[in-house]
């Protein structure tokens, strides 16, 4: 798998950086986000935690997939301008599993003593 950068963008009003990026990932099929995600942390020289994977889509027959990321200068800008479906988007199997909500109980079922049988 092979990471490039298409295109770079600052902007200093919302304080990140905006990246456009290719994926060749010839003989093998599209790269999950983690995966894509370290190794463009790693060409751009930041942090995981500061990056953000916004689309990842891959065509139809060709080996090759296309993406926009944005990476910040820290955290806290970060989930406060990203939406919480991407930062979770972003998150490995069993981090995910343990911010999950706890499922609703079911209401208890109703009592078949107070009808008559006959």
């Amino acid at each position: 798998m092979k990471v490039e950068v298409i295109k770079r963008t600052e902007n200093p009003l919302l304080k990140r950086v905006e990246v456009e990026f290719r994926i060749d990932h010839a003989g093998a099929p599209t790269p999950r986000r983690l995966e894509v995600k370290s190794q463009l942390a790693a060409l751009l020289g930041t942090s995981e935690d500061l990056l953000v994977i916004e689309r990842l889509t891959s065509t139809h027959g060709r080996q090759m997939a296309t993406g926009v990321a944005r990476v910040y200068n820290t955290r806290e800008q970060l989930e406060a301008m990203e939406p919480k479906y991407l930062l979770k988007r972003g998150l490995p199997k069993e981090e995910k599993a343990a911010e999950a909500k706890p499922e609703k109980k079911a209401p208890p079922a109703k009592s078949e003593s107070g009808k008559g049988e006959g």
